[in-house]
């Protein structure tokens, strides 16, 4: 009887172990697999708001040239949302503490530019003209903003220790890269003046970052597989279409064209980064 009870306790502690472990395991992946949607949300709205950032003075640079063109300034006023919309997404992760400053410093300097933004457009609206100087302002705060915005989603990879695949990963550097771009030749098809202020860290010319775009889309198509391939080729066909007048940059101005296809080379780009 005593041998039996020994049994049965050694036994009984045995699965009482076994269940706890069992549980720790489970507690700590839930906890893994919250964390790690916890960051690929922190990335994928770092990444948003960059690239809406970038159409707002895209879309500046095409109404400026055109006041009366109320299609770009709705285009302008629709990135802006959507930027604001994020930022108060990001606000939800302020509990995130090795973030929190960044969000909060993001957010300051949005506030900055958009209201640098905002007193332009009013300004042509009103007077048919902008300050050179604000203008030269706003670019400057732009590309302080993506900085920070790059700075922000750089540290969610460090602290959070969650990369996205390769494909999310190349596919919005390429986005991003073709934002700058088309950013760039805004900027220099719409005023004389206005190439001067680009909004982009990068000394690069367009058609050195066009042939950089060109090697990264090749490399993503080597690296994805079914829908996302299909998808990569068909970004392909659109490129190979404006690439020229990328590389080509000074020869002609065919602004609308490189816009409506970048465009949609980005949307097709952000279709297959996942989070």
């Amino acid at each position: 009887m005593k041998l039996f009870a020994e049994y049965f306790t050694t036994t009984y502690r045995h699965l009482a172990n076994t269940l706890f472990s069992v549980i720790l395991l489970s507690v700590f992946t839930s906890a893994s697999a919250q964390e790690n949607e916890e960051a690929a949300s922190l990335l994928n709205d770092f990444h948003q708001a960059k690239i809406q950032a970038y159409f707002t003075i895209n879309a500046f640079y095409n109404f400026s040239a055109n006041d009366g063109d109320k299609a770009q300034l709705s285009d302008a006023n629709e990135a802006i949302s959507e930027v604001d919309s994020i930022l108060n997404e990001l606000e939800a992760f302020e509990s995130v503490e090795y973030i929190n400053n960044d969000i909060g410093v993001a957010t300051e300097q949005w506030q900055l530019y958009k209201t640098t933004l905002n007193t332009i457009i009013n300004d042509i609206l009103d007077q048919g003209y902008a300050d050179l100087r604000l203008v030269s302002d706003l670019a400057l705060q732009g590309q302080e903003f993506a900085m920070q915005l790059t700075t922000s989603y750089e540290k969610v990879e460090r602290e959070s220790g969650y990369t996205p695949d390769s494909v999310t990963s190349q596919s919005r550097k390429s986005a991003v890269l073709m934002a700058v771009m088309m950013t760039k030749y805004s900027a220099r098809s719409t005023s004389n003046i206005s190439q001067v202020f680009q909004g982009s860290s990068t000394d690069k010319t367009i058609d050195v970052l066009a042939d950089d775009l060109d090697k990264q889309l090749q490399t993503l198509l080597s690296s994805s597989t079914g829908e996302q391939k299909n998808t990569i080729s068909a970004v392909l066909t659109k490129w190979d279409f404006i690439k020229g007048s990328y590389i080509n940059y000074n020869e002609k101005n065919v602004n609308y064209v490189v816009n409506l296809y970048s465009k949609r080379i980005i949307n097709s780009l952000e279709s297959i980064s996942g989070r």
